[in-house]
C-alpha cells in the first residue's frame, strides 16, 4: 500500500521548506492567559495573531506562549464558545516578551456567571478543547467526571463515542476505543506512558480514583510528537496544577446497596492549591481520594448448562481506593518554567467468595443422565493489592525563537497478593451426594435450574475439607525516561507555522512470581458443618436460586494452623507463567503545523526502535524458545483541517500506528494443567511481532448555540500481523493455547456525537440539554491458512483453526450514550445511560464444530451460534442519575443512584440461550455534601 510512503514523502518536504523559511533574526515572544470574570482559567481557550494566522489553544492553566515573533502589530484574538471574542492590539519588539491577559465575560446578558461553574463550566470546556485541538480528540474535564456516581476513571471513559468497557465487579476496568480490544489502548499520565500493574499492556484504570485528576482526553488520532502505541486511540490522564486564583474543594459522601444483607459506600477527596511569592510564580496543589465499596455480587455461572453444570457463586467484597497527587511548579519568568507531578493510586480489591460447583452428564434428549450428579463446595478469600504510581519532572522554556520542553520521568504499576486462598469441600465417602440423578428445568436458558433428586446438596454435614491451595503472587513494572522538543515558529509567506523536532527513550523492566502451593489434610478432616461461618443470604439472585449455608475462612485457617498438612499428591505445586523481561523504546520525531487561510495542516513522521530482551523464566520444563532483538516501526502522519467559517471545519487524518505484544504472550514460559477430561497448556511465543495499523479518519464538526457541539464522522484502520490466541490439539492430547500473528484484519465504522443547552427555550425549559453519541463497529479477521505451533516438549506442527472471518475481540458493533441535562439557577441534574453491544471476549469456535447440531452426550457441534461458539461478552446498558442543589456558604447537596436498572454482568457462547455467567450488584443509592467558595458566587 502505497500511501504511508507518499506521506511520509510530503511531509518531509513541507519540513524542508518550513525551515528554509525560518530567519535567525531577532525575534520576540507574545505570553499570555485567559480567565472568566470571576478568575476562573479557561483551558481551552484559541489565541490567534494577526497577521500570520498563528494560533495556539490555552493550557491547563490558562497560560499560552507564542515565540519567533517578528517585530511589529498584531491582533490578538481570543475565542472561547459561552463566552464574548476578545481583541487586543499588541506590539511585539525584537528580543524581548510581551504579555496579554484577557477576561472572557459570558456571551449572553441574560445568563449569569456562575452558569460556567460546576458541570456547564466543564462541558463548556470540552466543547472548546475538543473542537480547538489539532487531533481527534474526546475530553472529560474533571467537573463532568464527577457528575456521575463515576467510581474511576474508566467508568468515566465509558460514556464517549465509540467506547466500550471491560468491567469486574461492576466497575469498568479497561477502556476499548473504536472496536479494538484493551491491548490496542495505550494509557500516558500527561502524555508520558505509565506502568501496567498487570502483565498486560493496559492499564488497569479502576485503580485510579475517578476525582483524582484534572481531566481525560482520549486521542483518537495519533500525532508524531505523541506516543506512537495506541492502534485503537490513547487514554491521556491529566493531573492537576495550581491556577492563579486559589483551590479548595472537598467531598464527603455516603450510600447503600442492597444485597447479600445491605452493604455500606463512601468516600471521601480533596483538592487544595494557590500560587505563592511575588508575581504568583510558586504553585503548589495536592488532592487526595479515599473510597470504600461493600459491594456483594449473586453470580451463576452454568458454563453452559448442556457441557456439564454450573457454579452457585456468592462475594462479598471490601472493596476500598486510595489515591494522592500534585504538583510544584516555578515560573523564572513569563518565558522560562518547571515543574514536579506526581500521582500515586491503591487499590485493595479484598473479597469473599463461596461457591457450590454441581455437574451431571447429560442424554441425547438434553436430560441429565441418571447417577451422573456431584458436587462440591469452596471457599475462598481475595486479598489482592494494586499499585500504580509516576513522578514527572520537567520545564519549558523559551530560547531565542523556539520552545524547548524536556521532562524526566519514572512509574511503577504492581500486583501482589496478600493472602488468596482456596478451601475446597467435597461430599464424605459415604455421602448420598455422589453420584446422585439431577433434573433440569431450561424452560428459561438463563435462568437453568438442576434440582438434585432425592438429596439435599445444602446439608454441611455431607461434605469434608479436602485441602487448600493458597496463591503467591508478585508482578511489578518499572518504567524510567526521558524526553525533549524544540518548536520553532517561522512564517512562510504570510503563513504562520511551526516545526517541531523530539526524541523519546524509555526502559521498562517488567517480571513476575507466581507460585501455587496445594495442600491436604494429613489425618482425618473436618466437616463442613463444624466450619459454617455467619454469612446468610437468603435472597440470592432475588429467590430464583438456593444458597448456602457458608464456611468460615477464619476457621478453616484455624484447622490448618493447628493441624499437620501434606502436598497434595493430585496437585502438584505449579509455577505459574514467571519471567523477567526488559524492554527499550527509542523514539525520534519531526512534525510540521502551518496555517493556509482556511486550511491548517500538521504532518509528521515519527520512528519507534524496540528493543526486546527475556531474561529467561523459572518454569521447569519450560521450552528455550527466548528471542532477543529489536524492531524499527516507521509511523507517518497527516492532519488537514479546512474551517469553512469559525464555527465549521472538516477534518481528514491519517495515522499510523502500533501495539506491542502484552508481556507475559512475549516470554518463554509454559504452563501445563494436567488432570481431568482434558490436559492443557499455555505457551508464550517470543516470535510474535508488533501489530501496526493504518488509520484514516474523516470528521465534521460544528460549534452549536447554547454551548453544544455537533461531530460526525468515520475511520477505517487495516491491521497488519494482529495477534490472536489459537487453540492446537497436540500428538499427546494436550491442547495448547498459544498467541500467534493472525493473516490481516481491518475495522472500520462511524461515531456521532451532539451535546446542546437549550437555553433559547423559554422558562423552566431553558435549563434543559443534552449530550448523547452513538458508534457503530464492524471489522474482519481472517485467519493464517497455516500457522507453525511449539509444543512444550520443543516439537513443531502446523495449525488449521478455523476458516471463517469473525470480528475483532472487543468490538460491540453498536454503542450509545444519552445523558439528559437540567440545569436552573441553584438546580444541576444530569441523568445517564450507557450502552454497549455484545462482543467478543474469547474465541472459542473452530472449523471441528462447525456443522451438524449440538450433541449433548459428547459436547461437539452446534455451529456458531452453539454451546460450542465464541465467548461473547453480554449486552450492557446502566442507567445512572445524580443530582445536585449549591447551598449557601460554598456548599452543595449531592444525590444519586448507580446502576438504577440492576444491569447484569456476564457471558454467553454462540448466543444467550447459552449464558456462561450472569451475575447482579442491585442498585446503590447515596448522597452527600461538596464544598468549595467558588460554588457560592
Amino acid at each position: 500500500m502505497p500511501y504511508p510512503r507518499t506521506i511520509a514523502a510530503t511531509s518531509l518536504l513541507l519540513f524542508a521548506v518550513a525551515h528554509s523559511a525560518v530567519s535567525q533574526t531577532g525575534r520576540g515572544t507574545l505570553t499570555g492567559s485567559v480567565l472568566d470574570a470571576q478568575g476562573g482559567v479557561l483551558q481551552g481557550a484559541q489565541i490567534t495573531l494577526s497577521p500570520g494566522g498563528a494560533s495556539l489553544v490555552s493550557d491547563s492553566t490558562g497560560q499560552f506562549a507564542f515565540t519567533g515573533l517578528s517585530a511589529g502589530q498584531y491582533a490578538v484574538t481570543i475565542s472561547y464558545v459561552g463566552f464574548k471574542t476578545s481583541t487586543q492590539q499588541m506590539t511585539v519588539n525584537a528580543g524581548q516578551s510581551v504579555r496579554v491577559s484577557a477576561t472572557l465575560a459570558v456571551a449572553s446578558n441574560t445568563q449569569q456567571v456562575d452558569v460556567y461553574t460546576g458541570r456547564e463550566g466543564g462541558e463548556a470546556e470540552s466543547v472548546n478543547r475538543t473542537f480547538n485541538a489539532d487531533n481527534i480528540i474526546n475530553v472529560l474535564p474533571a467537573d463532568i467526571i464527577t457528575s456521575l456516581p463515576n467510581a474511576n476513571v474508566a467508568d468515566a471513559i465509558g460514556r464517549l463515542a465509540s467506547v466500550t468497557l471491560e468491567r469486574d465487579e461492576g466497575e469498568g476496568k479497561y477502556v476499548q476505543v473504536r472496536g479494538t480490544e484493551p491491548r490496542l489502548t495505550n494509557t500516558t499520565i500527561d502524555g508520558v506512558n505509565i506502568a501496567s500493574a498487570e502483565t498486560v499492556r493496559q492499564v488497569k484504570l479502576d485503580i485510579i480514583p475517578a476525582d483524582l485528576v484534572e481531566s481525560v482526553q482520549i486521542n483518537k488520532t495519533l500525532q508524531a510528537n505523541m506516543e506512537g502505541d495506541g492502534i485503537g486511540g490513547s487514554v491521556d490522564l491529566r493531573t492537576k496544577s495550581a491556577v492563579d486564583r486559589p483551590t479548595a474543594y472537598l467531598e464527603s459522601t455516603g450510600g447503600y446497596t442492597p444485597i447479600i444483607g445491605g452493604r455500606p459506600v463512601y468516600s471521601f477527596d480533596g483538592t487544595l492549591g494557590r500560587r505563592f511569592l511575588e508575581g504568583k510564580k510558586l504553585g503548589i496543589l495536592a488532592g487526595a481520594s479515599y473510597d470504600w465499596n461493600g459491594r456483594g455480587i449473586n453470580d451463576v455461572e452454568p458454563g453452559p448448562i448442556y457441557l456439564g453444570g454450573y457454579d452457585e457463586r456468592d462475594y462479598r467484597y471490601y472493596r476500598n481506593r486510595f489515591g494522592v497527587a500534585g504538583t510544584v511548579d516555578y515560573r523564572f519568568n513569563e518565558t522560562s518554567s518547571i515543574y514536579l507531578k506526581g500521582l500515586y493510586a491503591l487499590f485493595h480489591n479484598y473479597g469473599d467468595r463461596w461457591d457450590y460447583s454441581q455437574t451431571t452428564a447429560f442424554q441425547a434428549d438434553f436430560s441429565p443422565a441418571p447417577g451422573t450428579g456431584n458436587v462440591s463446595f469452596g471457599a475462598q478469600i481475595r486479598r489482592p493489592v494494586q499499585d500504580l504510581g509516576s513522578i514527572q519532572l520537567g520545564g519549558r522554556h523559551v530560547i531565542a525563537q523556539s520552545l524547548f520542553s524536556w521532562d524526566v520521568e519514572s512509574s511503577v504499576g504492581r500486583t501482589r497478593d496478600k493472602g488468596y486462598a482456596n478451601a475446597s469441600f467435597a461430599p464424605t465417602a459415604d455421602s448420598s451426594l455422589n453420584n446422585f440423578t439431577y433434573s433440569l428445568d431450561n424452560s428459561n436458558p438463563l435462568v437453568p435450574r438442576l434440582t438434585a433428586q432425592g438429596v439435599n446438596i445444602y446439608d454441611p454435614s455431607q461434605y469434608v475439607y479436602t485441602g487448600e491451595e493458597i496463591n503467591n503472587y508478585y508482578n511489578p513494572e518499572v518504567d524510567l525516561g526521558f524526553g525533549g522538543s524544540l518548536a520553532t515558529s517561522y512564517t512562510l509567506g504570510n503563513h504562520a507555522g511551526v516545526i517541531e523536532v523530539g526524541g523519546r527513550f524509555r526502559n521498562v523492566h517488567k517480571f513476575a512470581n507466581q507460585d501455587d502451593i496445594y495442600t491436604v489434610p494429613a489425618g482425618d478432616a473436618p466437616l463442613l458443618s463444624s466450619l459454617v461461618g455467619d454469612f446468610t443470604d437468603p435472597n440470592y439472585y432475588s429467590g430464583s436460586y438456593k444458597f448456602g449455608p457458608t464456611a468460615s475462612f477464619d476457621k478453616v485457617s484455624a484447622y490448618v494452623a493447628g493441624n499437620p498438612q501434606i502436598a497434595d499428591p493430585n496437585n502438584p505445586d505449579v509455577l505459574g507463567s514467571n519471567f523477567d523481561f526488559n524492554e527499550k523504546v527509542s523514539a525520534g520525531y519531526v512534525m510540521n503545523t502551518i496555517n493556509l487561510n482556511k486550511f491548517r495542516i500538521v504532518g509528521g513522521l515519527r520512528f519507534e526502535e524496540t528493543s526486546d530482551r527475556d531474561n529467561g523464566t523459572t518454569v521447569p520444563g519450560a521450552p528455550n524458545i527466548a528471542n532477543n532483538g529489536s524492531y524499527l516501526s516507521v509511523l507517518p502522519s497527516v492532519s488537514v483541517r479546512y474551517g469553512f467559517t469559525p464555527s465549521t471545519g472538516l477534518r481528514l487524518v491519517y495515522g499510523r500506528g502500533l501495539s506491542r505484544p502484552d508481556f507475559a504472550d512475549l516470554v518463554s514460559f509454559a504452563t501445563v494443567s494436567p488432570g481431568g477430561v482434558r490436559t492443557t497448556s499455555s505457551i508464550g511465543n517470543p516470535n510474535l511481532k508488533a501489530e501496526h495499523a493504518d488509520n484514516f479518519d474523516v470528521l465534521y464538526e460544528q460549534n452549536l448555540n447554547g454551548v453544544g457541539l455537533l461531530q460526525a464522522g468515520g475511520f477505517y484502520k487495516r491491521l497488519t500481523t494482529p495477534i490472536v490466541a489459537l487453540n492446537t490439539t497436540l500428538s499427546d492430547g494436550t491442547i495448547q493455547s498459544q498467541p500467534q500473528n493472525a493473516g490481516s484484519a481491518f475495522d472500520y465504522g462511524f461515531e456521532i456525537a451532539y451535546q446542546q443547552h437549550f437555553t433559547w427555550l423559554p422558562g423552566l425549559l431553558g435549563g434543559a440539554g443534552v449530550s448523547a453519541n452513538y458508534g457503530y463497529t464492524s471489522s474482519r479477521v481472517t485467519w493464517p491458512a497455516q500457522v507453525l505451533v511449539t509444543a512444550p516438549d520443543g516439537s513443531t506442527q502446523l495449525n488449521i483453526d478455523r476458516t471463517d472471518h469473525p470480528r475483532l475481540l472487543r468490538q460491540a458493533p453498536h454503542t450509545w450514550n444519552l445523558s439528559p441535562t437540567y440545569d436552573r439557577k441553584r438546580l444541576s441534574v444530569r441523568l445517564g445511560l450507557s450502552y454497549n453491544d455484545a462482543n467478543i471476549f474469547a474465541y472459542n469456535y473452530s472449523d471441528s464444530n462447525a456443522s451438524g447440531a449440538f450433541d449433548p452426550t459428547t459436547g461437539s457441534g452446534g455451529g456458531f451460534k452453539g454451546p460450542n461458539g465464541d465467548l461473547y461478552l453480554n449486552s450492557h446498558l446502566q442507567v445512572d442519575l445524580q443530582g445536585t442543589y449549591r447551598l449557601p456558604m460554598g456548599f452543595t447537596a449531592v444525590a444519586y443512584g448507580l446502576n438504577l436498572n440492576n444491569e447484569v454482568f456476564g457471558f454467553y457462547q454462540g448466543s444467550n440461550e447459552n449464558p456462561v455467567q450472569r451475575e447482579f450488584y442491585k442498585p446503590t443509592f447515596g448522597g452527600g455534601l461538596r464544598w468549595s467558595p467558588r460554588s457560592n458566587k
